[in-house]
């Protein structure tokens, strides 16, 4: 059910009405109704409700994205809203009939999860540089693989590249790999990890997925790794990861990904970001598919790749503060018999040993 909201002027008088919801993502939020009284519209009030709600719906947890339809003949209203940051998606008929745009607007990048990303992986960089679990792997051996197949003479971007691992394993199969990251000193890695490779066709730069430093369509493959549950807006990061592709280029993505159940989604995000404040939300499969053509991106292929974690190692590489190892140990042992099941949680002796998750290898074209 929706949300109805009341619209007064300063002295109480009812002067209009709006009405939001909650949907299933990633359209995450919906705004079925905003209307003012004729009589008070172009005195701002319309402005005031629109920021209110859109503050009221971005801070509830996990909407990302606001989306609604307006008539197609409405103009004001489509102007109002194209105005406020809104795009225009598809022209469809709604369930009664009426011939309308959806609009949408996703959540501006948060500045402060930039931050909390430095913090934590500026800490912890040499360790992702010697990770396991990072620098090997199927899915990275397939994603080269991947970029292989592809025209010869192509320019690559890896986005949130971290110690570079991704980098490096494409960097035979192109003319020039650019790797971008948030954090400095993730980038030194890369730059060591270049030399000691000898590898001559890598450069690195500074930049926010959120808001990429690339002209349109500069690249003729995008990649990014075990990074996009870090980012604070994945619909925008999407979005501009798909911008500065060319047309006809491949965007391969791999990340952690949650089951459909709604029990273990909550699970295992709770639990990584006991581990890591950084972490934002690991999407499901169906997510990602929806991300994928919202823009107009043909999915080639969606695999999943389990990966084993040794418990201590997954802890120590974070370097989750002692005072709090407690209560993340506390959630593993707490988790219900599904949860147990599905991430084949290993205890012993009342510890946590192991416990598996799953990646997910997403690519597609650009049409």
């Amino acid at each position: 059910g929706g949300t109805v909201w009341r619209i007064t002027d300063p002295a109480g008088t009812l002067i209009g009405v709006a009405e939001t919801a909650l949907v299933p993502p990633p359209q995450g939020a919906w705004v079925a109704l905003l209307v003012i009284d004729r009589a008070h519209q172009r005195q701002g009030y319309g402005t005031a409700a629109a920021d209110l709600l859109e503050a009221h719906l971005f801070a509830q947890p996990g909407i990302t994205r606001i989306g609604m339809g307006v008539l197609t003949h409405n103009t004001p209203a489509l102007a109002f809203w194209e105005g406020r940051g809104y795009t225009r998606g598809l022209h469809r008929r709604d369930q009664h009939g009426h011939d309308i745009f959806t609009l949408r607007r996703d959540k501006a990048p948060d500045d402060a999860q930039v931050a909390r990303v430095r913090q934590q992986f500026g800490a912890t960089a040499a360790g992702y540089a010697t990770s396991v679990g990072h620098a090997r792997g199927d899915e990275l051996a397939r994603v080269a693989a991947l970029v292989a197949e592809t025209p010869p003479g192509g320019r690559a971007l890896d986005v949130a590249t971290g110690a570079g691992h991704t980098a490096f394993a494409i960097a035979p199969h192109v003319a020039e790999v650019v790797a971008s990251d948030v954090t400095p000193e993730m980038l030194l890695q890369v730059e060591a990890g270049t030399f000691s490779r000898r590898i001559d066709n890598l450069t690195t730069t500074v930049a926010d997925v959120h808001a990429l430093p690339f002209a349109d369509a500069s690249f003729t493959i995008v990649t990014s790794r075990i990074a996009p549950h870090h980012f604070s807006a994945l619909p925008l990061a999407v979005r501009e990861m798909t911008r500065v592709l060319q047309p006809g280029g491949l965007l391969i993505i791999v990340d952690s990904v949650v089951p459909e159940a709604a029990d273990l989604d909550a699970f295992l995000n709770h639990v990584e970001r006991l581990r890591d404040p950084s972490h934002v939300r690991s999407l499901t499969e169906t997510e990602w598919r929806q991300l994928f053509e919202d823009n107009h991106l043909t999915i080639l292929a969606a695999e999943r790749y389990p990966h084993r974690h040794p418990y201590t190692d997954w802890v120590e590489r974070a370097l989750v503060p002692k005072e709090e190892q407690p209560a993340l140990e506390a959630a593993f042992l707490a988790g219900s018999a599904a949860a147990q099941a599905a991430f084949q949680i290993e205890i012993a002796d009342g510890r946590v040993v192991a416990y598996t998750d799953e990646k997910l290898l997403i690519a597609g074209r650009k049409s």
